[in-house]
């Protein structure tokens, strides 16, 4: 359906990734959509009182989108909007923002316009749900790195050696991690020229348990040292780096203040 030349009309679920200015009154918001991937669509007077876009949307809703779709600069027109899901503790909770933020910063700059991508999607909503009815702890950034790299195909291998295939068994051996191949390898393998650094058996324990586990639960509820959290975040860290040429500031701030801020009760 096309309407006065605008483009045609599509309708789609949407998380809303950004919202900027445009003017006083008006704003432009990326979403990530179900079924078009990110997207940017220009809300025409969306502050102003009488709009019916007023409350509609804010950072990390999920909403019933209509908007009509334009080829020129990938720049849509939002025709309706609608909340499905709000997820207010993110107003309220500074360490679930934090959080929430990061992973749709990285959602936004892993995506290409109008390209679908919806194991990114499901993932996205899940990790907000979860984030909205539990908070947020640093452990849980580590397990929403894993499912992204999962999602898009380069999730780092933890469970047996690159080389020889053998299960890793952190209690008997000691594997070492080689970045460059974006896994492990035993450490018979690695003395016989696997090459690769020495990573903590515990932290890759957890590590691998977070990486088959479907819920973030998991991770929240695990309790982790200074130390095996230190280990993560630089393992996943410099693998985000390596293989997604991914180093953003929206990280090294979410693991900031949730460092620094006691969790909140929703």
């Amino acid at each position: 359906m096309n309407v006065m030349g605008q483009g045609v009309i599509l309708k789609d679920n949407a998380i809303v990734l950004r919202v900027a200015p445009v003017s006083n009154t008006s704003r432009m918001v990326q979403w990530l959509t179900l079924e078009h991937g990110k997207l940017a669509t220009l809300i025409k007077g969306a502050q102003r009182p009488k709009s019916a876009f007023l409350g509609q949307f804010d950072l990390f809703y999920t909403c019933e989108l209509l908007f009509y779709a334009r080829e020129r600069n990938h720049i849509h027109i939002a025709r309706e909007c609608a909340p499905l899901t709000r997820r207010e503790r993110f107003r309220v909770d500074w360490n679930a923002a934090a959080a929430a933020s990061y992973f749709a910063d990285a959602a936004a700059r892993l995506t290409m316009p109008d390209t679908p991508q919806p194991a990114l999607f499901q993932l996205l909503e899940t990790v907000f749900d979860e984030l909205a009815a539990g908070g947020a702890t640093e452990s849980c950034v580590y397990w929403f790195e894993l499912k992204l790299l999962e999602a898009l195909g380069v999730q780092p291998r933890l469970m047996v050696c690159l080389d020889c295939g053998a299960a890793l068994l952190p209690a008997t051996r000691q594997p070492s991690f080689v970045m460059a191949r974006g896994g492990l390898v035993c450490a018979k393998c690695a003395a016989q020229g696997g090459g690769g650094e020495p990573v903590a058996s515990d932290a890759l324990a957890m590590l691998a348990g977070w990486q088959t586990s479907g819920s973030l639960r998991a991770a929240r509820l695990t309790q982790c040292t200074v130390r095996q959290l230190g280990a993560m975040e630089t393992l996943l860290g410099r693998f985000l780096q390596a293989h997604l040429d991914l180093q953003l500031h929206s990280r090294a701030i979410a693991l900031e203040v949730l460092r620094q801020r006691a969790p909140v009760d929703a």
